[in-house]
């Protein structure tokens, strides 16, 4: 009887720590960062179809908003993929690729070697080694970046995400639950929308060599090892962007470390004109481009890459409809920003008659328009609901008080009011997100 009792606690206190653990796991993974600069990009790699991924791009930030996965796609039916870090260096980017490369076998990897060469930094701070470890699921690779990413006194604090990421309970969204880049559909891909005006910079005449850290140079040429061993064709790129003299410099030591490897090693920072950089338009900021420019640079060294590799042409296969999808979201999302860049309504309606709803007023009437067809019509007073896929609208006029007077659309619970007068407020189906409100 006593030693059935004893059992019994036993099996009731493995319970409760078994219990404890699942609760602190999942906490951990709903207060985690949502982040796109690195969390994304890792837990989205799991989703991928297993080797199906003909190309990985490799690096830092520079990868995954110069990269236009879609572009590619669209234009070379090429299967890519951005698996980069917020300010990766080098052994992030090593465990990273050693994760990826459990269950893909790509036909290249290209990695850009910006940060990796330029940074000195020994140890990431908690906001860049978490973005850059949290997405990978617990194993050796994830327990080993983060032990040589971080310093002694941070390495066990940030094993367990729940230290880190507790404060967040007050800044809990809805996406923190539902993680909408948690998908084969996304590719890494996230880019930037700012224009940074500067001057186009011309290193034609540095001809020294500055070395990076030892710890990145060791780093560098373990990529290269494994690359080597798994017998993948490597290509080390520097992004095209308004550089410095020590910049040119590093990347000169770059070529050499790459010469003494046999591999191939491209400063596209040489390569302006080719690729029709523009320094007034192209550049979010000192580093990386923007919508105008990531779409000329990937295009550039897609063609490069279909000039090096036999890379098939995967448009078509059933097995890589998740590229269509990410093909179509980065097509609405630059069509999202240009609508957003005008004032025209006349603009609006001609850029939204595929893919958009669109619920207009227009001297005391209702309309709403879908794929460009009129296909409702609302007197004074209106309520009109419509339905998108899962998402609910509605559309309404509704008065406060004796004067005030509004129309809304509301986008599941979510309302975006004006005041009464001739607007349109335009839905993206695809993206399945509202644009904007523009009056005319």
């Amino acid at each position: 009887m006593e030693e059935n009792k004893k059992l019994t606690n036993i099996i009731r206190a493995l319970i409760t720590v078994i219990v404890a653990v699942l609760i602190i796991l999942g906490l951990s993974e709903i207060l985690i960062l949502k982040s796109e600069d690195g969390v994304s990009q890792l837990k989205a790699l799991y989703r991928q179809p297993e080797e199906s991924i003909d190309v990985i791009f490799l690096g830092s930030s520079l990868v995954y908003c110069d990269i236009a996965t879609g572009i590619l796609w669209d234009d070379y039916g090429m299967a890519a993929y951005d698996l980069g870090g917020a300010e990766a260096p080098a052994w992030v980017s090593y465990y990273q690729l050693k994760e990826a490369l459990k269950t893909q076998k790509p036909k290249a990897i290209c990695y850009e070697v910006s940060v990796a060469t330029l940074y000195p930094t020994l140890f990431q701070a908690d906001n860049w080694a978490t973005d850059n470890s949290y997405g990978m699921k617990w194993n050796s690779n994830r327990i080993s970046q983060l032990r040589i990413n971080s310093e002694d006194k941070d390495y066990y604090n940030r094993l367990i995400p729940l230290n880190i990421m507790h404060g967040r309970y007050n800044d809990l969204e809805e996406n923190d639950f539902t993680d909408k880049m948690d998908t084969a559909d996304f590719k890494g891909f996230k880019p930037k929308e700012k224009v940074y005006v500067s001057e186009r910079p011309d290193m034609s005449g540095v001809t020294g060599t500055e070395p990076c850290s030892e710890k990145a140079e060791e780093y560098i040429r373990k990529i290269i090892a494994l690359t080597k061993e798994e017998g993948i064709p490597l290509i080390m790129f520097a992004s095209p962007y308004c550089i410095s003299e020590s910049g040119k410099q590093m990347y000169n030591y770059m070529q050499s470390l790459a010469d003494s490897e046999g591999v191939e090693f491209i400063d596209f920072n040489e390569y302006y004109d080719e690729i029709g950089i523009d320094f007034e338009t192209d550049m979010a900021d000192l580093t990386h481009l923007n919508y105008s420019g990531n779409p000329k640079f990937t295009r550039y060294f897609g063609s490069l890459l279909k000039d090096r590799f036999d890379l098939p042409d995967r448009r078509g296969d059933s097995r890589y409809i998740s590229w269509e999808w990410d093909s179509a979201l980065q097509s609405y999302d630059r069509n999202d920003k240009a609508i957003c860049r005008t004032d025209d309504a006349g603009e609006v309606l001609e850029m939204t008659k595929t893919g958009y709803i669109v619920f207009g007023t227009n001297e005391g009437k209702a309309y709403i328009i879908d794929n460009g067809e009129a296909v409702e019509e609302g007197q004074e007073g209106f309520r009109m609901p419509y339905r998108s896929g899962d998402d609910h609208l509605l559309f309404i006029e509704e008065g406060e008080g004796d004067y005030k007077h509004y129309c809304s659309l509301f986008v599941n619970d979510v309302q975006y009011k004006e005041e009464y007068g001739n607007w349109l407020f335009v839905y993206d189906a695809v993206r399945h997100e509202f644009v904007r409100s523009i009056g005319y």
